[in-house]
């Protein structure tokens, strides 16, 4: 996989996949891959891809602090979301972009939605209000002193056993986590900090405006946000279609490649 770093601000690269730079397209239809916080990185849409860079442009990026890309000081949403719209314009994206976000990758999509328009809008593992539900809720609203123990010893520590029992079902084999894991480099603690900034009340007004097509997937044995956050989502927008995909967890674009890709491309395909 062949990626470049782009600037988006002084002293900030970016690690980019953008299959037009490798090859061209008779359509103008763009499809934008998101990853999530945490252990994230362009990787987690490995399966994804090179599958979909076969007809459409595709491309996927690194946030700020997560794989390739380079690491500041600060990681507050408004900086990730900021990064995003200047690769947006630097990558020269045709308008209404077809935007498929996993997780907190979703925020930012959705943010996208509340100001520009899109194509259609792929929502995998994040529901309506789940980031101020549950035990991340707990994490991120511990002081400083006990949150940076907290992430060294359970989110830094690139244990397969406990990424499985976190993010992926119980079939999901251990080899393919190990594999998920492979090539991500751990975001420095600052990032896991920042998450702060993404965990408040989420504006609706993106779903108030929304009027385009909109897939909502998730795995059945999603640990992180549950299933039944995703049946809230859904019904605030009529108009979606929700897909659970039995046997796999939080990250199922991985867990279920095959299904994942099969939901998707019918998606950018039906009229």
């Amino acid at each position: 996989m062949t990626t470049k770093k782009i600037k988006v601000k002084e002293n900030l690269e970016l690690n980019v996949f953008d299959s037009a730079s490798e090859r061209s397209y008779d359509n103008d239809l763009t499809v934008v891959f998101i990853h999530g916080a945490g252990t994230g990185s362009l990787l987690n849409w490995k399966y994804q891809l090179d599958y979909f860079s076969q007809k459409y442009r595709t491309i996927a990026y690194d946030w700020r602090g997560c794989g390739k890309s380079d690491r500041p000081r600060s990681y507050t949403f408004d900086e990730h979301y900021q990064d995003f719209l200047t690769l947006m314009k630097a990558l020269k994206i045709s308008e209404k972009p077809i935007l498929v976000g996993h997780s907190y990758g979703c925020l930012i999509a959705r943010r996208y939605i509340s100001e520009y328009p899109v194509g259609k809008f792929v929502n995998v593992s994040l529901g309506l209000s789940s980031i101020e539900e549950g035990l991340l809720k707990k994490l991120l609203k511990l002081p400083k002193f006990f949150q940076i123990p907290l992430y060294r010893g359970f989110y830094l520590f690139r244990n397969p056993l406990f990424a499985k029992r976190l993010v992926a079902s119980k079939n999901t084999p251990l080899g393919l986590v190990r594999a998920s894991m492979k090539g991500n480099k751990r975001p420095p603690i600052n990032f896991f900090l920042g998450l702060k900034t993404f965990c408040q009340d989420e504006p609706l007004e993106w779903i108030k405006n929304y009027q385009e097509k909109m897939l909502i997937i998730g795995g059945e044995e999603d640990r992180c946000f549950r299933p039944d956050y995703l049946e809230k989502l859904k019904k605030m927008i009529p108009q979606a279609s929700l897909e659970i995909i039995p046997d796999a967890g939080h990250i199922v674009p991985f867990e279920a490649p095959e299904r994942f890709n099969r939901l998707l491309e019918n998606f950018i395909e039906r009229d």
